[in-house]
């Protein structure tokens, strides 16, 4: 009898067994699944042509079943008001209205007294404020883990979403760049609201010729031209130092500096100011350099830099990451990074590809990088070639 029991105890417990083993392949198919599916939708919404009705279909439809289900929808609501955000900053940026502000047409239709555009230009400045608000809000841990809390999920789920979403919010490195752009519009419209203010206080000391504005005296014409060159200004003024070389040029944050003890004639180190004389700054290097392959052949170009770096790391308690995208400007830009765990360096290679040719922006950083990266990433975005 005692055996009996016993056989029946070992056939309970491998069914367990094996119904554990079961649950775990299903659940790295499920996770397998859902990575797979936020990367397609991160490609969509940093496409240059976006498809919106494409992306909000995929942030609506769930994929995965059970707990990885509750982590997939947080996740999709999370990128759905960070998406609809975006757009909302988009459709502020662009609107053409504001280059209208300042134009004899407006003069003429909403003059002398700008009802209608002392509104638009107040209600864009407040919708600009509330989407910048919301868009740094969007990049804090604290509103993050907020989609995924009291889910009542296991730690692990957790991780997954925090690693997730936070992990690649530290390589957008856009926050910078989108509030500045933020931020050069309000100080446009703010500078364009003083302008028709002065022209509603002087009403009657201007007209229209030819869609021309005219003054009653040289002193209120110095003034207006002296307001309107301010809004020149603004619109070319640079977030950074151009620095133009043979081969192409780019912007470099203003708290940066080109160290001439460490740059050649071929290649040019940057280190942010006062760091200049330590000894393991965190530092950028740019050069140029040739290779036997066309644009269009970039992918052999990629194949043929991974086996070099795969060479170099041989024996190296080193990893390596390597992906493709494209610079604001539209160029192949291939990455690869290369991180030493035991000295926490972390060596960046980027790529910007041409025919026959490339530009190396080589990055690297000892522990914290995100003020780096942020530079960096300027750097490429601003890149042109010169031929």
């Amino acid at each position: 009898m005692k055996k009996k029991i016993l056989i029946v105890l070992s056939i309970v417990i491998l069914i367990i067994v094996i119904a554990l083993g079961y649950a775990v392949v299903i659940d790295f198919k499920q996770e397998d699944k859902l990575k797979k599916e936020l990367t397609k939708i991160s490609e969509l919404i940093n496409s240059d042509n976006i498809n919106i009705e494409e992306i909000n279909k995929r942030l609506a439809n769930t994929i995965t079943k059970g707990d990885y289900r509750i982590v997939e929808e947080s996740y999709k609501q999370y990128l759905k008001e960070t998406f609809e955000n975006s757009l909302e900053i988009k459709t502020a940026l662009n609107n053409e209205n504001i280059s209208d502000i300042l134009t004899a047409n407006n003069y003429i239709n909403d003059g002398p007294d700008f009802i209608k555009t002392k509104q638009y230009i107040n209600k864009t400045k407040e919708t600009l404020r509330n989407c910048k608000e919301k868009y740094n809000e969007f990049l804090t841990e604290e509103k993050v883990m907020s989609y995924i809390k009291d889910k009542d999920l296991d730690s692990y789920y957790i991780d997954f979403f925090r690693n997730e979403i936070i992990g690649d919010m530290s390589t957008e490195n856009q926050d910078v760049i989108v509030n500045n752009a933020i931020n050069d519009i309000i100080n446009i419209l703010e500078k364009s609201d003083n302008i028709i203010d002065f022209l509603i206080t002087n009403k009657g000391n201007w007209k229209i010729n030819e869609n021309s504005i005219e003054f009653n005296s040289d002193n209120l014409a110095n003034q207006y031209n002296k307001m309107l060159d301010s809004i020149i200004l603004e619109t070319t003024q640079e977030h950074g130092n151009i620095f133009n070389k043979d081969f192409g040029s780019y912007e470099i944050a203003n708290d940066w500096i080109e160290s001439k003890e460490h740059s050649t004639k071929d290649k040019f180190f940057y280190v942010k100011k006062g760091q200049e004389k330590e000894q393991r700054p965190n530092n950028i290097s740019i050069n140029v350099g040739k290779n036997k392959y066309k644009t269009e052949e970039h992918d052999k170009f990629r194949i043929a830099i991974m086996q070099q770096l795969s060479m170099q790391m041989s024996g190296k308690d080193a990893t390596i990451k390597a992906n493709g995208s494209n610079t604001k400007n539209n160029y192949i830009l291939y990455t690869f990074v290369i991180h030493e765990e035991k000295e926490n360096i972390t060596t960046t290679q980027y790529y910007i590809i041409g025919d026959y040719k490339y530009v190396l922006v080589h990055e690297t950083t000892y522990g914290d990088s995100k003020e780096t990266d942020d530079v960096t990433r300027e750097i490429l975005d601003s890149f042109k070639w010169n031929i």
